[in-house]
Parts: C-alpha cells; sequence; structure tokens
C-alpha cells in the first residue's frame, strides 16, 4: 500500500513538473512576468540593504547566516564614498 502512494506521489510530481516545464517554455508572456518579478525582488532587496545601519547589517547577516548581506552593505559604503 505504501509503495503505491509512494509511486502515485512520484507520478504526481512528475506530471506537476513537466506541466510547469512546457508552461515556461511555451509562454513567453509567463517568462517576461516571472522575469520582470525577480528584477523587482532583486532591486528591492538591494534598496534595503542600502538603507541599512551597519548595526542592522550586521545583526540581519547573523540571525540569517548570510554573510553576503555584510559584503553587500561594505560595498555599498565604499561605493558612497568614490572608490
Amino acid at each position: 500500500m505504501k509503495r503505491m502512494i509512494a509511486a502515485g506521489v512520484f507520478v504526481a510530481t512528475a506530471v506537476a513538473t513537466s506541466y510547469i516545464t512546457y508552461r515556461l517554455v511555451s509562454d513567453k508572456q509567463l517568462r517576461e512576468t516571472l522575469l520582470t518579478k525577480a528584477k523587482t525582488m532583486a532591486s528591492t532587496t538591494r534598496s534595503t540593504v542600502d538603507a541599512m545601519s551597519e548595526e542592522v547589517a550586521l545583526r540581519t547577516a547573523q540571525m540569517t547566516r548570510n554573510p553576503k548581506i555584510n559584503q553587500e552593505w561594505v560595498a555599498h559604503q565604499w561605493e558612497s564614498v568614490g572608490y
């Protein structure tokens, strides 16, 4: 019985993945919409990092365990100085 359930989940996942891939390949408007949303999210994230103080950047990096936040903040500070 467990094998049948596992096989059903596997088949459903394969069908869903195939459908999503087909839609992405065949629908140009969907691709453009997703790319636009991704670019918007990236610019929003960058503007959030730019607005952070050093202390907030350090705490956020520690909480999320993402050192890239600190690296981007420091790079932005150097750019604002002119380097």
